[in-house]
């Protein structure tokens, strides 16, 4: 650095100020900074680089970082989402399951009363025309089987409610008093709508069926009677005190009774 004798600045440059522009040997204004010599030697011969430390290569075998184990995603993305057809079961399995789980249905209900009470009605029918003094027993045991094969096909519930029984007496006392098991169907649901209108009780709906089985089946029978010349329509119609006309509507209901315990309540 010199000491400009002009400005008294330092200055880097040797012949010129760089502060006041004067020549510092004549002290003439210089309009133009002449190079620097000092800076231009600087730059021909530029520093040694400082040497880097080098860093000391380790002889000790380089342990494998374990890498931590990818985790599995919840749902494989790559497996088509269309769902498969799955293979359908036979219908009579599925029937038989549902039949199992839900219960019988009202038509698979009346299927199978139907499939044991048709031809045991046929063979009475065929006993009345070959032989109608047998009618009595016939009807008798005709009403027993059937009662009993009315709650196992499901068509009714079991006989074992405290007004099922006073239901029953109802309808066997005014058998008695009729004799004729329509007039007294006619009477039972005539008072049972009279019942219902007057409490909004529920309806013994078992009983309605066993009497609606009875009733045609009873009126099929007689009609046999009739057309063998066994007994007589206007017998049938009379309204009158009978005993031994009711007992077919008993042997029903003890049937039934009967039945019931014998009941499997899987459906």
């Amino acid at each position: 650095m010199t000491q400009c004798r002009w400005c008294g600045q330092q200055t880097s440059h040797p012949q010129v100020c760089e502060w006041c522009r004067r020549d510092l040997a004549t002290g003439a204004l210089v309009r133009t900074l002449p190079p620097n010599p000092n800076t231009s030697a600087s730059q021909s011969n530029p520093p040694p680089p400082a040497s880097s430390p080098t860093t000391p290569v380790s002889s000790q075998p380089t342990q494998a970082i374990p890498t931590p184990p990818q985790s599995v995603p919840l749902y494989d993305y790559s497996r088509p989402t269309t769902p498969q057809p799955t293979p359908q079961q036979p219908a009579d399995t599925v029937k038989f399951l549902y039949e199992v789980s839900e219960g019988y249905t009202f038509t698979a209900k009346l299927e199978r009363f139907f499939g044991v009470a048709l031809p045991l009605a046929a063979l009475n029918v065929l006993v009345l025309g070959w032989k109608p003094e047998w009618s009595a027993w016939s009807n008798l045991l005709f009403f027993f089987l059937v009662g009993a094969w009315l709650p196992n096909s499901y068509l009714v519930d079991k006989f074992d409610d405290v007004e099922m029984f006073r239901d029953m007496g109802i309808v066997l006392f005014l058998n008695f008093l009729c004799c004729n098991p329509l007039f007294a169907f006619i009477f039972y649901g005539l008072g049972l709508l009279v019942i219902w209108a007057i409490t909004r009780a529920d309806i013994n709906w078992s009983l309605l069926g066993v009497l609606t089985a009875y009733v045609g089946l009873r009126i099929l029978f007689d009609l046999v009677l009739m057309l063998v010349d066994y007994s007589d329509l206007m017998d049938w119609l009379t309204v009158r005190i009978a005993f031994f006309g009711s007992l077919p509507l008993l042997a029903m209901f003890l049937g039934w009774f009967v039945g019931g315990m014998f009941r499997s309540d899987y459906a």
